[in-house]
């Protein structure tokens, strides 16, 4: 993957738009035909394709919630030990059976995409004032304290322990508030199979962080294709400040995870979520669990979408 220093200097300059003046990257990138990014956008020198470990992929760990909640005690303690690993050594797994019906995350993404598609007038009483806004639609990261800017639209609404979302498309606030809460259902389950994987009894991370007043962020990000994908990031490294982090995609790709000072492609199991460990489960584990850094890259073809919740306690 080049990085913006060997970018031949006799390409045409990039345009000069900063972010503050992009208030949608889909609306902007669907309204130019130029070939070029601005340069605020050029944020891929931290990233590198030898960096990445394709080859690691195939060990990415599978958790099973059926057998995690299974009420025989011998598929109940080996899941329990399955887990303890995955999110010892990757901090991160895939969980297939998580009782989530595909026809609903199907209709979820659907109404995500309307949403992102519906023009930049009606979307704007969603825009976003300020980070304890209960709604809030914008791009890039943290445009406002970024010198290097992010290819992502996103909707951000808290969601726990009151529920916010737009009312517009039609059916969107029902069917996220369904998904919404049984993602928190999942949660909790993977919480109790967590605790008890530290040897602990299975409520006590529930219990030690009042997670029933806890909060909960659900964010939709929308990826649109880039002309450089070779130069920008959808979302640059970090890890989130949560619990836990459940996530699913629309088949596209795009995320990779760090594993072991290498980046890993993550290419979803049909149907599943991606589970990744946050900053306050390192903090409740005592370091025993670190949380997962992660970032999005781009490809130039498909807009790329994700539905994320992060599932948090308050101190």
């Amino acid at each position: 993957m080049a990085s913006a220093a060997s970018i031949s200097s006799s390409q045409p300059e990039a345009p000069k738009v900063h972010a503050s003046d992009i208030s949608s990257i889909k609306a902007f990138a669907e309204s130019k035909g130029a070939s070029l990014i601005p340069y605020t956008y050029h944020s891929i020198t931290e990233h590198h394709d030898d960096d990445v470990a394709d080859e690691l992929a195939a060990s990415i760990p599978v958790i099973d919630l059926s057998l995690l909640t299974s009420h025989d005690p011998q598929i109940h303690a080996k899941a329990v030990h399955q887990l303890g690993k995955a999110c010892a050594e990757w901090s991160f797994f895939m969980l297939t059976n998580h009782g989530i019906p595909e026809s609903l995350v199907e209709e979820l993404m659907k109404k995500s995409r309307e949403f992102h598609d519906l023009p930049m007038e009606e979307k704007k009483e969603f825009g976003n004032k300020g980070p304890f806004e209960p709604i809030r639609h914008g791009t890039s990261f943290c445009p406002e304290a970024e010198n290097v800017h992010y290819w992502r639209d996103y909707l951000k609404a808290i969601t726990f322990p009151e529920f916010n979302f737009p009312y517009k498309p039609p059916g969107y606030r029902e069917v996220a508030y369904d998904y919404s809460k049984k993602i928190r259902g999942v949660t909790r389950k993977l919480l109790e199979g967590i605790s008890e994987s530290l040897g602990l009894e299975s409520n006590s991370i529930i219990e030690s962080t009042d997670f029933d007043s806890g909060h909960q962020l659900f964010v939709v990000n929308l990826y649109p294709p880039c002309p450089q994908p070779h130069l920008a990031l959808g979302l640059p490294s970090h890890s989130d400040v949560g619990l836990l982090t459940l996530l699913t995609q629309n088949g596209i790709g795009g995320l990779q995870v760090k594993h072991n000072g290498k980046w890993v492609n993550v290419n979803p199991l049909p149907n599943c979520l991606i589970v990744l460990l946050s900053d306050q489960l390192e903090v409740v584990s005592n370091g025993r669990y670190e949380s997962m850094l992660h970032l999005v890259i781009l490809n130039n073809k498909e807009i790329m979408m994700s539905l994320v919740v992060v599932e948090k306690f308050i101190f």
